[in-house]
């Protein structure tokens, strides 16, 4: 498995919480400037006034914990990740319990804006939480906050690009059908009766075809030349040619969703050797290319669904919600990790092995505990 970069791994160097740790550390903005970096947080403790402090059932462990560390801010320092979270409100800010929309027990997911889902406790403000109905699996329900969630945009921007109302009968390509988005546009798409197809490595065909997918190559340069101008929709989760072979699989009215950012881990720190990283550089062409310079193409931040449409966030969310209650979809959980393995977890993340999300569930460890008592 390869390893991160050296500047990563100092960054890495206290990054999960002791096993002893029963609260968050850095916790969120209380404004866009002023940060509480160095309070200790639990059920018994008094909240600023629009927050709520939520008991973690699970939280994400995702490739995102690894590319934010280098260049967090000394203020940010120690930092905790995971940035979406399930969980229970134990306590009410004064504002938001006089406005009546959330209570105390109220089963929550969670959007962070600076991590801190890693650990037992989260305050948090109020505004970035949805109630979720009670019936859901933890687990299961922090795969639809930005997974299941990104790939509903993604699949319904394409629509939208194509005019059509139905994914019935559409062929839909995902470049990277293993990846936990991937998986979720199987099932999503595959739901709504599409022909799905995706590209992964020749390993993983067996399993992906299990879910309903038709498998090619991941190399484009061995599946393009027979599928040009095939697809009605096209999600690029992968920008392995800055999104080329993807634009050129679609048909005449088809539709281009690409998906950023896309995580890349190879080992070493990415740098030309003047300071930049060729990395970031490249995806950033992408991002333009796709944006300015491509037709039939829509452009997705998979990490700002949230802020730019707050209220459609959170419809779509109870939507995700319900599917799931209903187990119409079931998303795939590579593993539960207690908060002493998160660090290991994320290894297998950054190398690409991991089938479907990890997810860090903090009390596992003492519960385990308690059954042995």
């Amino acid at each position: 498995m390869p390893k991160p970069g050296k500047s990563l791994r100092k960054s890495l160097k206290g990054l999960v919480p002791s096993r002893k740790s029963s609260a968050v550390r850095v916790v969120e903005a209380i404004d866009d400037t002023d940060y509480m970096t160095d309070g200790q947080f639990k059920a018994s403790n008094g909240i600023p006034s629009n927050y709520v402090l939520v008991k973690v059932d699970a939280s994400s462990v995702s490739a995102r914990d690894w590319a934010k560390t280098p260049n967090l801010p000394r203020s940010m320092l120690p930092f905790i990740p995971g940035y979406e979270f399930v969980g229970t409100i134990q306590t009410l800010g004064d504002t938001v319990q006089v406005s009546g929309q959330l209570r105390e027990g109220d089963l929550v997911a969670g959007v962070s804006a600076f991590g801190g889902g890693q650990s037992r406790f989260i305050t948090i403000p109020a505004g970035r939480v949805t109630k979720i109905p009670n019936n859901v699996n933890s687990t299961q329900a922090v795969c639809m906050i930005h997974d299941y969630m990104a790939a509903l945009n993604a699949l319904r921007l394409g629509k939208s690009g194509c005019g059509f109302t139905y994914l019935t009968g559409m062929n839909i390509l995902a470049t990277d059908g293993f990846s936990p988005v991937g998986q979720a546009v199987i099932n999503l798409a595959g739901l709504e009766g599409a022909n799905v197809y995706c590209c992964a490595e020749e390993s993983k065909h067996s399993y992906l075809a299990g879910l309903g997918a038709r498998c090619l190559p991941v190399n484009p340069r061995s599946w393009l030349p027979t599928s040009t101008g095939t697809f009605d929709i096209v999600i690029d989760n992968s920008c392995i040619d800055a999104y080329s072979s993807s634009r050129a699989a679609l048909n005449e009215r088809g539709s281009l969703v690409c998906l950023a950012p896309v995580y890349k881990f190879d080992g070493d720190d990415g740098n030309c050797g003047c300071g930049i990283n060729m990395a970031d550089v490249n995806q950033m062409w992408a991002e333009t290319k796709a944006k300015y310079m491509m037709s039939q193409t829509n452009f997705l931040d998979t990490e700002k669904i949230y802020t730019e449409n707050t209220s459609q966030y959170k419809h779509d969310l109870r939507y995700l919600m319900f599917l799931l209650g209903k187990q119409w979809i079931i998303p795939k959980v590579s593993k539960e990790v207690t908060l002493d393995e998160v660090l290991d977890a994320q290894y297998v993340v950054q190398s690409g092995n991991a089938n479907g999300t990890t997810v860090c569930t903090p009390w596992k460890e003492i519960e385990l505990k308690l059954q042995e008592l």
